[in-house]
């Protein structure tokens, strides 16, 4: 049974565009003309892509397959500006699974149209953020116009709607640094209460704690793990220098 949330979700969305309809799929079955009021938002765990992105002679992008340690499996995006967004999202705790190509919305009027979202995280929270992947100077009036609808028809049914433009250079240079740090070392368990407590004084440093590493390089190697995983927080758009700060993430964030 849907929830009175999602119930009244649905009759809110139903009344503000009745022409308005959604596919997902689940188990290897696409689900058309999902009927929110009768089913209650999708289980969002059960998501699949609804598309899988291909290579063509046409295709302005090249498709990535790119490793997701939120899911442990492959998540199959359309273009490296999406690798840049799965990289961001991937190393936030409050995100519990991401699904590309999460679902197509479709509409007959103004005039007939549809369109599908490039990717779809899940939080800790159970709410969910649908997110369009497209570089400012690609904003044509055909994106702003399929974004506008996906937007509406995302906060109708409560879910959060974003469109990411892409990272500045030194923001996204950090990113990628991380990413190679993302699998957590064989040895953590021998130091990351150090790194953390070495993190966690006053006027800690990139620099200070590095310089707590016994020589062999194992707690330098955690930090960088700790830092992918948000354990550990530095200033992601930041230039990074041995006197850059980090602390101890909080976890009433």
């Amino acid at each position: 049974m849907p929830s009175p949330g999602s119930a009244v979700a649905a009759d809110a969305l139903s009344v503000s565009d009745p022409q308005l309809t959604w596919s997902f799929r689940l188990n290897g079955a696409t689900m058309d003309d999902w009927s929110w009021r009768q089913r209650g938002a999708p289980p969002l765990h059960q998501l699949q892509p609804v598309r899988v992105p291909r290579s063509s002679e046409f295709q302005r992008h090249i498709p990535v397959s790119a490793y997701s340690m939120t899911n442990g499996d492959i998540v199959s995006l359309e273009s490296g500006l999406e690798h840049d967004l799965l990289r961001r999202v991937d190393r936030d705790p409050r995100v519990t699974r991401i699904v590309a190509q999460p679902l197509r919305v479709s509409w007959a009027a103004p005039t007939r149209g549809s369109h599908v979202p490039d990717l779809l995280t899940v939080h800790d929270d159970g709410t969910a953020t649908v997110w369009d992947v497209r570089a400012l100077d690609r904003h044509d009036e055909d994106f702003t116009t399929k974004s506008a609808i996906t937007r509406d028809a995302c906060l109708a049914i409560g879910w959060r709607y974003a469109v990411f433009t892409g990272l500045a250079s030194i923001e996204r240079l950090n990113h990628l640094w991380l990413h190679g740090f993302r699998r957590r070392p064989a040895w953590a368990g021998r130091v990351e209460e150090q790194v953390r407590r070495a993190a966690s004084r006053p006027g800690a440093t990139l620099g200070s704690v590095i310089a707590s590493d016994d020589g062999t390089g194992e707690l330098t190697s955690v930090l960088w793990h700790l830092l992918w995983h948000d354990d550990v927080t530095i200033d992601m758009a930041a230039q990074w220098e041995l006197n850059t700060p980090v602390t101890v993430r909080r976890d009433d964030r």
